[in-house]
């Protein structure tokens, strides 16, 4: 059965809408929801609420990778679009909530980690700002890292020299059950510190300052041996 034409126009700026849009966005699967914006409004996808939320920064809050990437790529969704609130935008809000996989999604359709909110806080700035102080990660908890950026120095640990532009999995703990709860990455070398107390260094390795004993460059991680 096709879905009746939304009962407005291409101009429509119904505050009603906006609401029920983000309400209805809060539940079903992303195909329903998909059929739901196409068929509730002509500007459903563009409409804020109170708190000058669209579609898209609800789909980023709430994880729907696929019905994010459809907003952007079917529906011309403003990427770097904020809320009234705390002047976040989809890229702000897929960090804070945990949603890594739709972060990476925003930056590679064009989203900036940069961009400052309200309080002047970046997206990395908003992440290690409001992460909880208080929890304390168990060896079974799985966190994975990623990194990106200019890879010349052999700091990015992917096990190349390619420079990444976009979020990227370091594979090389994901393959080998090894969960990380610090980094600290350096000009010409970074190190990782697992769960388990492991360290690994990856870089140029000039005056010792990967701690292998050497100073050879690694464009993979070693544990440091005790």
């Amino acid at each position: 059965m096709t879905p009746a034409l939304p009962d407005c126009t291409p101009k429509c700026r119904s505050q009603q809408h906006a609401d029920e849009v983000v309400a209805a966005l809060t539940g079903g699967s992303e195909g329903r929801l998909r059929a739901f914006l196409t068929s509730h409004c002509h500007n459903a996808t563009t409409l804020r609420d109170a708190f000058g939320r669209t579609a898209l920064h609800l789909a980023s809050s709430l994880g729907k990778k696929t019905l994010l990437e459809w907003l952007l790529e079917s529906k011309n969704a403003n990427l770097m679009g904020k809320d009234k609130e705390s002047g976040w935008t989809a890229v702000h809000r897929s960090a804070f909530y945990g949603h890594i996989h739709c972060l990476i999604s925003l930056v590679k359709h064009g989203g900036l980690l940069s961009t400052h909110d309200k309080e002047g806080l970046s997206v990395l700035d908003l992440t290690m700002k409001d992460r909880p102080t208080h929890v304390v990660f168990k060896n079974t908890d799985p966190t994975e890292v990623y990194t990106w950026g200019n890879n010349t120095n052999f700091s990015l640990g992917h096990g190349n020299q390619e420079s990444r532009q976009h979020p990227e999995l370091v594979d090389v703990f994901a393959r080998t059950g090894v969960y990380v709860k610090q980094v600290v990455l350096c000009k010409f070398h970074s190190v990782f510190l697992s769960q388990k107390g492991q360290v690994f260094t990856c870089g140029h390795g000039l005056g010792g300052r990967l701690g292998h004993g050497d100073e050879q460059t690694y464009l993979v991680k070693l544990v440091i041996k005790h």
